[in-house]
């Protein structure tokens, strides 16, 4: 990776996957876009649910989705490297059926979305099981979606005060009346992330620069650095041994 460019954590860039891009343009204007504003590495967080695909008939897609996607970028070497990850959505068990097959590939992070309904002492002690026990570097996306009950808050807290890192939508940061929540997240966890969660170019596209530059307004340069290195030691290839 280019020393000094970013890392885009949560991006549904691979076509056909999921809800995100629907077509090989539509992913390699992403990428452009990404590539604009800094990006040298992007994690392909396509979306997945245990009770749709099985771990092996998801990776085959996304392996097909990757090869074509990469085919068509060929030598455009201006672009971000893909990193094959997964947003793994929450399901009981999750801890013991191999979440390292899900990780960001060659690592030990992994992208999990908890669930968004009530979370009960099972779900929360399987994440503290994954980060504590089986040395998983969990990172919780979007976790400002989560905070809609007192009960979901506290066991956020409870979370985030273990080694396990919480990525902040950027567009969270740039709306007046979730600002404040998303900021507070950032501050709350040790391992603070930031990512777009873009899933195409027009409703939800990458929008990482506007997220950075409300950290840096609010929270300071050396914050955003730390983001900056938080996102580069979580994709760096055997982060973590088993």
């Amino acid at each position: 990776m280019n020393a000094g460019g970013l890392v885009e954590m949560h991006a549904h860039i691979l076509p056909g996957m999921d809800d995100g891009s629907k077509s090989v343009e539509m992913s390699i204007e992403m990428l452009h876009r990404l590539a604009e504003m800094g990006v040298a590495e992007v994690c392909a967080t396509s979306h997945y649910y245990a009770g749709q695909n099985s771990v092996t008939m998801y990776l085959e897609r996304r392996a097909m989705a990757l090869e074509q996607l990469r085919e068509a970028v060929g030598a455009q070497d201006d672009l971000p490297c893909i990193l094959p990850a997964a947003e793994v959505a929450y399901f009981r068990g999750v801890e013991e059926h191999h979440p390292e097959r899900l990780c960001i590939e060659n690592t030990r992070t992994l992208m999990l979305e908890m669930p968004f309904s009530e979370w009960t002492d099972q779900q929360t002690e399987a994440v503290t099981v994954l980060a504590l026990d089986l040395h998983f570097n969990v990172v919780l996306v979007h976790p400002e979606r989560f905070c809609f009950s007192s009960n979901n808050r506290r066991r956020l807290k409870e979370l985030a005060s273990l080694p396990i890192a919480l990525q902040v939508n950027a567009d969270t940061l740039l709306h007046w009346r979730s600002r404040k929540q998303g900021l507070e997240l950032l501050e709350l966890t040790s391992t603070p992330l930031l990512g777009s969660d873009c899933h195409n170019t027009t409703s939800r596209p990458p929008n990482l620069k506007g997220g950075r530059e409300m950290v840096l307004r609010k929270l300071g340069e050396k914050f955003l650095d730390r983001m900056d290195e938080n996102a580069r030691m979580l994709t760096v290839p055997h982060l973590v041994t088993e």
